[in-house]
């Protein structure tokens, strides 16, 4: 897990949010959820690879009221099942 580019985020639905995730064997999947500042889940759901094959979109569902403080958290998941997680706070 590389990184997580959240400047397209602006707590609103329809937003991108970008993963990097790169593994030595092959990522599969990218899992992105979003909690309030609370800690309380807003949202979550997979990712879907870019062309880049670097990189991974997700695009949000729900309305983030408070978003400073809140956090985003992004689990990459390999070809043998193994998984890395990455969270930034906004």
């Amino acid at each position: 897990m590389h990184s997580i580019d959240a400047s397209g985020y602006a707590g609103l639905p329809g937003n991108k949010i970008v993963v990097r995730a790169t593994d030595d064997f092959k990522v599969t999947r990218v899992k992105v959820s979003i909690r309030t500042a609370a800690g309380d889940l807003l949202e979550e759901g997979n990712a879907i690879m870019l062309p880049t094959g670097l990189d991974w979109a997700y695009t949000t569902t729900s309305i983030l009221d408070q978003f400073s403080g809140a956090g985003i958290k992004a689990t990459a998941f390999d070809l043998p099942l193994n998984e890395d997680s990455l969270e930034i706070t906004l």
